[in-house]
């Protein structure tokens, strides 16, 4: 354990903002956040990539093996359609004329929506790079969409899984994995980069093998949402102390924007497993305020009731998770 200064603006920071444990995993162990004067709170002192992995059960979930439909198996013909016809992926065939897809996406936009939620539109070779790709579950999907995937994952076990699934991955992290420059259309962090103690180190990497128009999606808490100003502590997204740095769209941007990246595009998600989860922390301390007491996690009811509710608070720029789409600062689109 050592204290850091603040990554985004070099302050030296200390002083409690909050004292929590891992409410997940329950593993033992108490760890404190500072938040700095420029808006980022991040586990201080912090531990090292060694200390941290204690805190990752074999049970951890992107970790687990899971069911995917790798082979589109399930309304097979309407997937091909929106894949090829939306996402521009070359599934079986060449893509249709990309001036075609411009005339027809905005009918498609909300059948997309219906499946597919974690497809992303085929982009220049479609060489893709999936940071902490897990057992490789995604990059199958992927893979089955004409994609040439590969993955980086630091736990052995998960990378074994996804190398012998099909999905080229190497196990370690992704400055030791010393790809060529300008090797990825595409690199994604998926729920990945509020785990690392190296944030910067990883930009800089992330720009050395990106193309020059390349894309690189990152998703990640908001420590800015309401969610977080109602939960604190109990905040599920806090994940003490897997996730040891926690951005707002205001840090992040200052953070990316040292590195020479800028944001090109922004979506906010709240789903309701976030809050019922939050919610659920709260009752096992018996301090839930009354007007979330009758609330259940296993209702259907309460859930379905959360869905308009997190929209309103996705469109305020005030929901849980967002996803940033970035790219190199100066690249023309």
């Amino acid at each position: 354990m050592k204290i850091i200064n603040c990554p985004v603006c070099g302050s030296i920071n200390e002083d409690i903002f909050i004292q929590g444990t891992d409410l997940l995993h329950g593993v033992p162990g108490e760890f404190t956040l500072t938040k700095c004067k420029c808006g980022l709170v991040y586990i201080n002192p912090q531990p090292d990539n060694d200390e941290l992995q204690k805190y990752y059960p074999d049970d951890y979930c992107p970790h687990r093996e899971r069911k995917v439909d790798y082979k589109l198996k399930k309304h097979r013909a309407f997937k091909i359609f929106i894949l090829r016809w939306y996402y521009g992926c070359p599934v079986e065939k060449p893509a249709p004329p990309k001036f075609l897809r411009i005339i027809l996406k905005p009918f498609l936009y909300f059948l997309s929506k219906s499946t597919l939620k974690s497809m992303i539109p085929y982009h220049g070779e479609g060489n893709i790079l999936d940071v902490g790709c897990g057992n490789g579950g995604w990059l199958i999907r992927l893979k089955e969409c004409g994609w040439k995937v590969h993955g980086i994952e630091i736990d052995e076990p998960a990378a074994k899984a996804a190398n012998d699934a099909g999905a080229p991955t190497f196990c370690g992290t992704l400055c030791a994995a010393n790809f060529p420059e300008n090797s990825f259309d595409v690199v994604r962090l998926h729920y990945v980069f509020e785990h690392l103690i190296n944030p910067e180190e990883t930009l800089d990497e992330i720009r050395r093998i990106l193309k020059p128009d390349g894309l690189c999606y990152i998703r990640i808490p908001n420590i800015n949402g309401l969610n977080f100003k109602l939960f604190k502590e109990h905040w599920f997204p806090l994940d003490i102390p897997r996730h040891v740095f926690h951005y707002s769209p205001k840090t992040f941007r200052s953070l990316i924007e040292k590195h020479r990246f800028k944001i090109k595009k922004m979506n906010f998600n709240s789903p309701a497993t976030g809050f019922f989860t939050s919610l659920e922390y709260l009752k096992q301390e018996k301090s839930v305020p009354f007007f979330l007491k009758i609330m259940k996690d296993k209702s259907s009811f309460w859930k379905n009731l959360w869905r308009p509710v997190g929209w309103i608070i996705d469109r305020l720029h005030k929901g849980d998770m967002v996803e940033y789409i970035i790219v190199k600062n100066g690249v023309v689109e």
